[in-house]
């Protein structure tokens, strides 16, 4: 019994951490892409791109909004690419402020949003890998969409 709660642990905190990972490196490719756009010099990247996920998703459609002006459908499909980045941020915010049981019923979490409705999770070794994926194949969709938009981009008017 013991070692079979060891082993569904093991798998919530695996789940766990490959879940963060992924959506750290989701989060930095909004940030760079946005810093891209924007031209925002490396010397100031730190400095400028201290958004919490909220407020760079904001900033992310605002600027994308503006660079595909001409291009209505690429500017929905970023739409939806931000609305879905969100939504894994709500998932974040339960894995990162949640009251984790990593043995009980394959990875239970309870967490309190604002609402200060209690949402009872369980089963998250499993759903959090799915997200992993998820936020692996978003880092990948927003970084060809705005590639092709980055390689097409005239040099900075003032240099």
């Amino acid at each position: 019994m013991v070692s079979k709660q060891r082993n569904v642990s093991n798998r919530t905190y695996e789940a766990i951490g490959r879940f963060i990972f992924e959506f750290s490196q989701l989060e930095y490719e909004i940030r760079h892409r946005v810093a891209e756009e924007a031209w925002v010099s490396e010397e100031y990247f730190n400095a400028i791109m201290v958004h919490d996920f909220a407020v760079l998703c904001t900033a992310a459609d605002h600027v994308f909004q503006i660079a595909f002006e001409k291009e209505p459908d690429r500017i929905k499909e970023f739409k939806a690419l931000i609305k879905k980045a969100r939504a894994l941020a709500d998932i974040r915010n339960a894995v990162a402020h949640g009251l984790w049981v990593p043995f009980m019923e394959g990875g239970k979490v309870i967490h309190v949003p604002r609402s200060l409705k209690p949402n009872i999770s369980t089963e998250q070794a499993a759903a959090l890998n799915k997200k992993a994926d998820e936020a692996r194949e978003l880092r990948a969709q927003i970084e060809a969409l705005t590639t092709y938009k980055l390689a097409i981009k005239k040099p900075k008017p003032w240099k």
